[in-house]
C-alpha cells in the first residue's frame, strides 16, 4: 500500500502537494491527518465529492510500503504516534519539499530552494503531459499563491512563477484562489493581534533589530502565521518574532525579509522547522518568559557582524562652500559627473545643493548668488558606524540617493545608493515608493471613513469619477487642498483631480454622466473646469509638470507623471493625492511627508527654489500658516528671507500680487495674514516703504464684515497719499477702485469740514453705513459723525424721488441733489416738521422755475 503524507498542521501548500503527488502516485492514498488551518477545513469541506483521502486512523499501518512525504522532510512531523512512527520508517521513503534541509542525500530525496513545496510537484506533472481539471489547478495554484504570498514573499522564485502560469493555462480560478486567501481575521484572530501589537517592541540584539511580540490564549486557535504576516505587514520590521502561549503550550513564529536573519536555525534550536524567511517550533512545559529569554540567547548566536557605513562609503568628499556662486558650483557639476555636492564651511557640514537647484537657478538669471541662498540645509546624515541595513531603510523612506557621513560635525564620507545595491541587491534596484505604499494602504480604512463623512453630493461625484476612470482603464487622483482639508475635517467644494492619461476624454465621458452647470476648457493648461449647480466646483488636468522661464513667469506645461504634477505644487500638505479608482480607492499617496507636516502644524516648501520660481508662494505660506493656526517651518522661512533679498517678489505682475491680496482678505484671520506678512518684509517688498496697516481689531469685531470693509479698515491709519502709493501697486477692479476713492474723498471732506455740520453731513450723505463706522475710528471725526448718525436717528423726511417726479422734475441727477438739499435741510435744523418741508421744496421748484425762465 502507497500513503501520501504532510505535517500535521496543513496548510494549502501541504494539501496542494498532496493532490499533485497523487497525480504522479495514482495507486497512493492521501491521508490528511491532524488539524489543517480553517481555511483549509472549509476549502476540505465543500470539496468532498472531489477530493478522495482517508484518516491515518482508518487504514492498517502494517499494509503500508510506500510513503511519499511532501512539504517536510520530516517523517516525525506528519506521524505524532511513535509505535507508528517505527514502523513507517522501514518504508520506502520519497520526499518532496523546499524548506532547507540538513541531513544525508539519497534516493527519493527531492529537496529545492523554492517558494512552495507544490511548485516541484507541478514541474513534474507538466514533463509528464498530465492534465489537470480546473478544480486541480486552482487548488495547486492556491497552494504556490498561499506560501508565496501571492507571488510576493522574497523567496518566491522564476520557477514559482512559471508552475502558476502553467497553472492558469489549466484552467486554474484566480477569483477563488483570491476568496481563501483574502478573508478577514476571525474575532478571536483580531483580538490576538491587538495585544501582539500592543506588546511588541523591537529590541536591539548585539546590532541587530529583531522585533519581539507575546501574548498568551486559554485554549488553542489557529492564525498564528497569518497574524504574523498581517503584523509583518503593520510594523515592516526586517526579522520578528512571535511568542503565542495556547493552553499548555508555547508557539514560536519566525518571520524575516532579505538576509537579516535565518530564522528557521534560530527556531532549530527550539525543534522547530522552516526556512530562512519563516518557521515555526512549539514548545512544551515552559512559560513566556522563559521562552523570550532564550530566544534572545538563540537570536545572539546567529547576529552576524554588520556592515557599517564606515566600511562602504566614499572618501574623501568632494565639497563646495557656502560662498561659491551657482555658476561656479554648475561647472563643477558638470566637471565632476555630480548630482549634487555637499556644502561644508570649515570641515563642517551645513548644507548640500543639488544640480536640479543649481540648473534652476542659472536658469532665472542667478548665477552670480552664492550657494548659502539655495541649499538644503536640513539635511539627512548618518554615522559611521551606523549598520548598512539602517542606511537602506532611512534611503527609502526619504528617497534619497546620496546621504553625508558625519562624525561630531565633520564630514568623514558619504554613501551612495550604489554602495548599498552593490553590498546587498547586485544589479537589482529596490522599489523606492514601496514604505510610502505600504503607509497609505495602512491608513485606508480611516480615510474612507473620512470620505463617508462628506456630503453626499460629493460622494456622489467621487463614484462617477471612479466609475469613469475604471471605464476608460487610467488612474484618477484628488489632489491638492481638497486633500488637505479631507484630513482636517474641513468642508470643501472645491476639487481638483489629476489623471494619469487623456485628461480630455475622462472630462468629455465624466460629463456625460453628471449633470453639469458650467465647462471651461484651457487648452493653454491643459485643464478642464466644471461647475455644478451647487456650487462645487470640478477642475480636471492631466499629470503635469511646470518650467518657469523666469521668476514670476505663468508655467510651461509638460506631461509628466503624478510624483513630479506633485512636486510642482507649493507646500507638501498641499502635494498629497488620494486615489479613485476602484481597486485603490481611498489609498492615500504622500510622496513628500504632507500628512507628516499636518501632524506637526507645519507649513513646508517642496524644494529649495520654490519661491523663486513662484513668489507668489511666499503670501500662501503665511496665509496657510495662519488659517489652520501652523507655523512655518525654519527652512521655508529662510527661503522666504532669501527671495525678498533676491527681490523676486518684484517680478510677479500687479494683478498677481492683487489677486493673492484678495484671497487673504475674504478669511477669518486676515488681520494676522497681513501682520505676518509685515514682519517677513513681504508688504515693505512690493509696496517699497513701511505703512502703518489697522490691524487693531478683534476677530470678533471683523467676522461679518465684507471685503470692502476689510480692505479699507486696513487704511485707516494711512494718509491719503499713502493711499493713492499703494493704490499704485495693485491691480483692483473698477468697483474697489471707486470704493477706496470715494473713502479717501469723504474722509477729505470730513477733515475740511471742520466746525461746518452742513459740510459735514453733506459729505456723509448716501455713504453706507459700514464705511461711515470706519470713518468714525478717527478722533478726530468722531464727534461730527456722531453728531450726523443722532440727527439721522431725529430724521422725518417724507418727500421721495416719486414725489418729485410727480411735481414735474425729469429723471436725472436733478432728483438726487434735491433729494440731498432736503435731507440736509433736516439734518442742520432748516426743516423741523412737515409744513416748512413742503414750503422748502416749494422754494427749489421756484428757483428751479426762475433758472430755467432765464
Amino acid at each position: 500500500m502507497e500513503i501520501i503524507l504532510s505535517h500535521q498542521y496543513p496548510d494549502f501548500d501541504a494539501l496542494a502537494s498532496m493532490v499533485a503527488a497523487q497525480k504522479i502516485y495514482p495507486k497512493a492514498e492521501m491521508i490528511i491527518d491532524g488539524k489543517a488551518n480553517s481555511y483549509v477545513q472549509d476549502f476540505l469541506a465543500l470539496a468532498k465529492d472531489q477530493l478522495s483521502y482517508q484518516k491515518l486512523k482508518d487504514i492498517d499501518p502494517h499494509q503500508v510500503t510506500k510513503i511519499i512525504l511532501v512539504d517536510t522532510s520530516e517523517l516525525a512531523r506528519a506521524v505524532s504516534s511513535k509505535n507508528l512512527l517505527l514502523l513507517f520508517e522501514k518504508c520506502d521513503l520519497i520526499i518532496y519539499d523546499h524548506h532547507p534541509y540538513p541531513g544525508k542525500r539519497h534516493a527519493g530525496l527531492c529537496i529545492e530552494p523554492v517558494g512552495a513545496c507544490t511548485t516541484l510537484l507541478v514541474e513534474k506533472i507538466s514533463k509528464a503531459g498530465k492534465r489537470l481539471s480546473g478544480f486541480e489547478a486552482t487548488l495547486l495554484a492556491l497552494g504556490i499563491y498561499d506560501d508565496t504570498g501571492s507571488l510576493l514573499f522574497e523567496n518566491t522564485t522564476s520557477r514559482d512563477l512559471t508552475a502558476a502560469a502553467y497553472l492558469l493555462e489549466q484552467g486554474a480560478q484566480l477569483s477563488v484562489i483570491s476568496e481563501y486567501l483574502r478573508r478577514p481575521l476571525s474575532p478571536q484572530q483580531t483580538k490576538l493581534l491587538q495585544v501582539l501589537l500592543d506588546n511588541g517592541q523591537t529590541e536591539t540584539i548585539q546590532g541587530m533589530p529583531v522585533f519581539i511580540s507575546y501574548a498568551e490564549c486559554r485554549e488553542y486557535f489557529e492564525g498564528l502565521a497569518v497574524l504574523a504576516n498581517r503584523i509583518g505587514e503593520l510594523e515592516r520590521p526586517d526579522t520578528w518574532f512571535l511568542i503565542v502561549k495556547m493552553g499548555q503550550r508555547v508557539y514560536l513564529v519566525g518571520r524575516s525579509r532579505g538576509d537579516a536573519l535565518p530564522v528557521n536555525k534560530i527556531l532549530s534550536g527550539f525543534g522547530g522547522a522552516g526556512h530562512d524567511k519563516a518557521a515555526s517550533a512549539v514548545l512544551k512545559d515552559t512559560g513566556i518568559e522563559q521562552a523570550l529569554f532564550s530566544l534572545k540567547e538563540q537570536i545572539a548566536e546567529f547576529v552576524r557582524e554588520p556592515h557599517l557605513v564606515q566600511d562602504i562609503m566614499s572618501f574623501p568628499v568632494k565639497t563646495v562652500s557656502s560662498d561659491t556662486v551657482m555658476e561656479e558650483v554648475g561647472k563643477l557639476l558638470l566637471r565632476y559627473g555630480h548630482t549634487g555636492f555637499p556644502v561644508v564651511d570649515h570641515g563642517r557640514l551645513v548644507g548640500v545643493i543639488s544640480r536640479r537647484d543649481v540648473d534652476k537657478a542659472l536658469k532665472h538669471g542667478l548665477q552670480h548668488a552664492p550657494v548659502k541662498g539655495f541649499m538644503t540645509k536640513e539635511v539627512i546624515t548618518v554615522q559611521p558606524d551606523l549598520g548598512w541595513e539602517e542606511v537602506q531603510r532611512i534611503m527609502i523612506q526619504h528617497d534619497v540617493g546620496r546621504i553625508p557621513v558625519v562624525k561630531e560635525g565633520f564630514l568623514v564620507g558619504i554613501v551612495s545608493r550604489s554602495d548599498v545595491l552593490r553590498l546587498v541587491y547586485g544589479s537589482v534596484v529596490p522599489t523606492t515608493g514601496r514604505l510610502v505604499l505600504e503607509r497609505s494602504q495602512a491608513m485606508r480604512d480611516d480615510v474612507l471613513d473620512l470620505i463617508r463623512e462628506l456630503p453626499p453630493e460629493i460622494g456622489l461625484l467621487l463614484d462617477k469619477i471612479k466609475e469613469t476612470a475604471d471605464h476608460l482603464g487610467i488612474q484618477a487622483y484628488l489632489v491638492g487642498g481638497f486633500v488637505r482639508d479631507l484630513f482636517l475635517r474641513k468642508s470643501s467644494q472645491d476639487l481638483d483631480v489629476v489623471v494619469e492619461g487623456d485628461s480630455n476624454s475622462f472630462a468629455n465621458q465624466l460629463i456625460e454622466v453628471v449633470e453639469v452647470h458650467k465647462v471651461v476648457q484651457h487648452h493653454q493648461f491643459g485643464t478642464v473646469k466644471i461647475t455644478f449647480r451647487d456650487g462645487t466646483h470640478l477642475d480636471i488636468a492631466g499629470s503635469r509638470w511646470e518650467e518657469y522661464d523666469f521668476p514670476g513667469a505663468l508655467p510651461t506645461i509638460e506631461e509628466s507623471n503624478l510624483k513630479e504634477d506633485l512636486f510642482r505644487r507649493d507646500f507638501t500638505v498641499n502635494a498629497m493625492a488620494l486615489c479613485l479608482n476602484a481597486n485603490r480607492f481611498g489609498e492615500v499617496v504622500d510622496f513628500y511627508g504632507g500628512l507628516r507636516d499636518l501632524q506637526q502644524g507645519e507649513i513646508r516648501f517642496l524644494h529649495n527654489l520654490s519661491f523663486i520660481e513662484d513668489p507668489t508662494r511666499m503670501i500662501r505660506a503665511v496665509r496657510f500658516a495662519c488659517r489652520y493656526h501652523f507655523k512655518i517651518a525654519k527652512v521655508t522661512r529662510e527661503a522666504i528671507n532669501t527671495a525678498l533679498q533676491a527681490n523676486v517678489l518684484l517680478k510677479i505682475s500687479k494683478e498677481r500680487f492683487t489677486e493673492e491680496l484678495m484671497l487673504i482678505l475674504p478669511e477669518q484671520a486676515y488681520q494676522k495674514m497681513v501682520r505676518e506678512l509685515a514682519a517677513f518684509g513681504l508688504m515693505k517688498n512690493w509696496f517699497g516703504r513701511e505703512f502703518a496697516w489697522n490691524l487693531a481689531e478683534s476677530e470678533e469685531e471683523v467676522k461679518d464684515w465684507d471685503l470692502e470693509k476689510k480692505w479699507l479698515g486696513l487704511l485707516i491709519s494711512l494718509e491719503n497719499d499713502e493711499i493713492r502709493a499703494v493704490l499704485d501697486r495693485l491691480a483692483f477692479t473698477k468697483s474697489m477702485l471707486k470704493h477706496t476713492l470715494d473713502y479717501v474723498a469723504v474722509r477729505s471732506k470730513l477733515r475740511a469740514a471742520g466746525d461746518c455740520p452742513q459740510e459735514g453731513y453733506a459729505a456723509l450723505f448716501g455713504v453706507k453705513e459700514g464705511i461711515v463706522d470706519l470713518l468714525k475710528k478717527h478722533e478726530d471725526l468722531r464727534p461730527l459723525i456722531e453728531s450726523y448718525q443722532q440727527a439721522l436717528q431725529n430724521l422725518k423726511m417724507t418727500i421721495r424721488g416719486s414725489d418729485l417726479l410727480a411735481a414735474g422734475i425729469p429723471e436725472g441727477p436733478e432728483i438726487g441733489r434735491i433729494l440731498q438739499d432736503i435731507h440736509l435741510a433736516w439734518l442742520t435744523g432748516k426743516i423741523s416738521d412737515f409744513e416748512e418741508e413742503r414750503n422748502y421744496l416749494l422754494q427749489i421748484l421756484k428757483r428751479n422755475s426762475e433758472g430755467s425762465t432765464k
